[in-house]
């Protein structure tokens, strides 16, 4: 067993605990509350694999691509030359990095096998697949030696996470000495006209579209119930300083629906 495997089981043992979380983001899963979270998610994710893009396009007003670009240029000063993207999905955050970071290698991991084959034939169609790599492992128990990666990225994935501390752990761990996490994730909007409009939107809107892709209906309820229950802003942060992190950058996208968290390993 490497070093990393015997520090992966450690941090499973030892989590630093959430604090200040007004609602279990973990108790929110897709199907049921027996089953273990990222059961349920590898499966989840397996089933709605070949519409999960349309999908974000449309919970994201399409401008998930954007903001993409404007978080990953929060990196280039810091020229990371190995970069790890966590919940790579279908491997449109390993492709950007690679198209704005330019490095070495980036390496993507998700729990979903069939996202991730998905993701291989969209990174073959660019010519990058002797640049960019998926494997399926689960963040919270990563099997990557200690200081491997000089950035990580986890775009619209973090609210996904079933051990949370532990995940972060696993990330510090596999980062070198300063090395950096961004973190881009969907919020609800704060409350007032917008908070409104935006309740309607995803209630009629992305509802009924979600049902015209997929006959999978509680995938796209849990996607929803997820955002919401999700510590988000101060709350975020403050979770990701007790897991030894220091914020560099803070901003939120297009009326505060998206938030960006550019953190330091120290």
């Amino acid at each position: 067993m490497n070093i990393g495997m015997k520090k992966a089981q450690k941090a499973k043992t030892n989590p630093v605990p959430l604090q200040g979380l007004g609602v279990d983001f973990t108790k929110v899963k897709p199907y049921n509350q027996d089953e273990e979270k990222t059961a349920q998610l590898a499966r989840m994710f397996n089933v709605i694999s070949d519409k999960y893009d349309q999908f974000n396009d449309i919970m994201t007003w399409g401008l998930a691509r954007s903001w993409r670009r404007s978080s990953l240029l929060t990196l280039k000063p810091f020229n990371p030359k190995q970069i790890l993207d966590i919940a790579a999905g279908t491997g449109d955050m390993c492709i950007k990095s690679y198209k704005f970071l330019n490095p070495e290698h980036v390496t993507g991991v998700d729990i979903s096998d069939k996202m991730l084959e998905m993701g291989r034939v969209k990174i073959e169609k660019v010519n990058l697949s002797d640049k960019i790599n998926l494997e399926v492992q689960d963040v919270s128990a990563m099997t990557f030696a200690d200081a491997s990666f000089d950035a990580a990225t986890i775009a619209f994935g973090i609210r996904n996470f079933e051990k949370l501390p532990e995940s972060l752990q696993q990330i510090n761990r596999v980062l070198r000495q300063g090395g950096h996490l961004l973190i881009l994730e969907m919020n609800e909007p704060e409350k007032g006209l917008l908070f409104k409009g935006y309740q309607l939107y995803t209630k009629i809107f992305v509802r009924l579209t979600s049902k015209l892709l997929s006959s999978d209906k509680k995938a796209y309820d849990y996607l929803q119930a997820s955002m919401h229950a999700f510590p988000k802003g101060q709350r975020l942060i403050n979770i990701l300083t007790e897991n030894g992190f220091k914020l560099n950058k803070y901003r939120k996208f297009t009326f505060g629906v998206c938030s960006m968290y550019l953190v330091e390993k120290i």
